[in-house]
């Protein structure tokens, strides 16, 4: 495992769409640009010759002391989800997740028999470096964590093929996905299931994914990079394996990153499971979720929010003589400077952050005043993409916007924070990414007369327009797949060439303006 030392580093330049292996199942190749036009900005693929992580023959967490079986048992469960690459958030100067760290290896340190369970969604949307690194960035801050069993979600999946294999065969600890089926040299590349001895208490633990999503950023049926190919019977999944080693436990988890309702429909319907800690819908359960099944037994959810911005912490007691598992406290841990905190951890954030993007916390503009997501947002992409991409037009939509960008200094890592990348489907650009086609006058105007107040889309053009000259328009990608989310009727959106995320053409224009003086605004 990784805990800060910093392996050596080798760069190689890759265009951000190729960087997955699976990319070029679902897109166009990027553009071309034309000699003399600047490039979209480029992404940084990071290799090691890390070698794969040696996991121990058997998954314990503290000792069962002689005379202990049999009796009572306490033990602690620690669990987090939906992390989503937050390590270039800092506080007090360090990485959250030297926070997270630090306080998951005390707790280890004063409650041996502790296990630490990580429901998903570690990758993607949190950092600029991640993307730029094609998330290799981040599996070098997931084994820097002391966790013990993780699940994948479906954001773990975005960089491709090549890169999901990477991030689970280099893994100090198991990663579970029962109903994914794909095989590496003809062997499961995900367990279904492990067991863990957590002092005196045998406990086992299914893991479950939910779908991939369409670049429409709803659910799909679609294999997760054309090759993961994802069964969302989960309940079926879940009482299979429940079967199959319900008799080899004490206590049965269920580790999904299926969403709330999923969740409490499995605990509800599956008997043999004790408890659900899940993730997906980023639900912050400050006490346990209690669901009644219809045969007497019962079953608690537990979710712990997102971001990293708070752990879940439950003490546990076990009963052998009725088999009986029960609460003795449940609290969630906020994650800020009163944790204690891991240098190597903070350091490492540092590392990589530099390695994938050298300025990544240096201002590259300043604000005059705040620009609001939305309307406002979409206006300073329409100026980057005339100065920077050398655009006539654009179709962008409002509700791509995380947030906007507050008066005042603005560093690279801020910047990316308004225009989060979602890679969907996984593998592919990002569903809010910037596609190039070339239209004539006439086509422009019959896109804009389908559009109505009621779009989430806004509509940039030259004026006037010319009907029969040809145009350089930039459209988002879900606008040119889904033309029905911007346009009305049976208008087709053109079919056009990846040109960038927002980010690349945020940050090309940003830079140039601060460069010379000027600001973002």
């Amino acid at each position: 495992m990784l805990l800060g030392s910093r392996a050596p580093l080798a760069f190689a330049v890759a265009t951000l769409a190729l960087g997955a292996a699976c990319a070029s199942r679902h897109t166009q190749d990027p553009p071309r640009l034309d000699p003399h036009e600047e490039r979209p900005v480029v992404a940084v693929a990071v290799r090691d010759p890390e070698p794969a992580a040696a996991r121990p023959a058997a998954l314990a967490a503290g000792t069962c002391e002689e005379g202990g079986a049999g009796k009572k048992a306490r033990f602690t469960l620690a669990h987090f989800n939906d992390f989503q690459a937050r390590y270039t958030d800092r506080i007090g100067g360090r990485s959250r997740y030297a926070y997270v760290a630090g306080y998951l290896r005390a707790l280890k340190r004063e409650v041996p028999s502790t296990l630490v369970l990580d429901a998903g969604d570690d990758y993607e949307k949190g950092s600029l470096a991640e993307l730029r690194s094609m998330g290799e960035t981040t599996r070098r801050m997931i084994q820097a964590l002391p966790i013990d069993v993780r699940t994948i979600g479906n954001h773990d999946f975005s960089y491709g093929e090549a890169a999901v294999v990477r991030d689970v065969e280099l893994s100090a600890h198991p990663v579970l996905a029962a109903n994914v089926t794909y095989e590496r040299d003809g062997k499961p590349l995900f367990e279904r299931f492990v067991k863990a001895r957590v002092g005196c208490v045998t406990v086992g633990i299914v893991g479950l994914v939910t779908q991939n999503y369409g670049a429409d950023d709803q659910p799909t049926r679609e294999p997760f990079c054309g090759v993961f190919k994802q069964d969302n019977h989960y309940a079926e999944v879940l009482e299979r394996e429940v079967k199959a080693h319900r008799g080899e436990v004490d206590v049965m988890i269920a580790l999904t990153h299926l969403g709330m309702y999923d969740d409490a429909s499995l605990a509800s319907a599956v008997s043999g499971v004790d408890l659900v800690v899940g993730a997906h819908t980023e639900d912050l359960l400050k006490e346990p979720r209690l669901v009644m099944r219809p045969d007497g037994t019962r079953a608690w959810v537990l979710q712990a929010g997102h971001y990293a911005e708070t752990l879940g912490r439950a003490d546990l007691v076990w009963d052998p003589k009725d088999r009986s598992l029960a609460f003795e406290k449940y609290r969630i841990v906020d994650v800020d400077t009163s944790l204690p905190h891991a240098e190597d951890v903070a350091r490492l954030a540092d590392d990589v952050e530099k390695d994938a993007v050298p300025e990544l916390h240096a201002v590259v503009a300043v604000s005059r005043t705040e620009i609001k997501p939305g309307r406002e947002m979409a206006d300073l992409v329409w100026r980057a993409a005339q100065d920077r991409w050398a655009a006539d037009a654009l179709v962008v939509g409002r509700d791509h916007f995380w947030e906007g960008i507050p008066r005042g200094p603005v560093t690279l890592a801020r910047l990316y924070r308004t225009v989060l990348v979602q890679r969907e489907p996984t593998g592919t650009t990002g569903f809010s990414s910037l596609y190039v086609a070339e239209v004539t006058g006439e086509e422009l105007l019959a896109l804009k007369a389908s559009m109505t107040g009621a779009s989430a889309y806004e509509m940039y053009l030259p004026h006037p327009v010319a009907p029969k000259k040809t145009y350089r328009l930039l459209l988002d990608k879900r606008a040119m797949m889904y033309p029905g989310y911007a346009f009305t009727g049976a208008v087709k959106a053109p079919a056009g060439r990846f040109a960038g995320e927002l980010i690349d053409v945020l940050e090309s224009y940003a830079r140039a303006r601060g460069e010379r003086g000027l600001p973002l605004d």
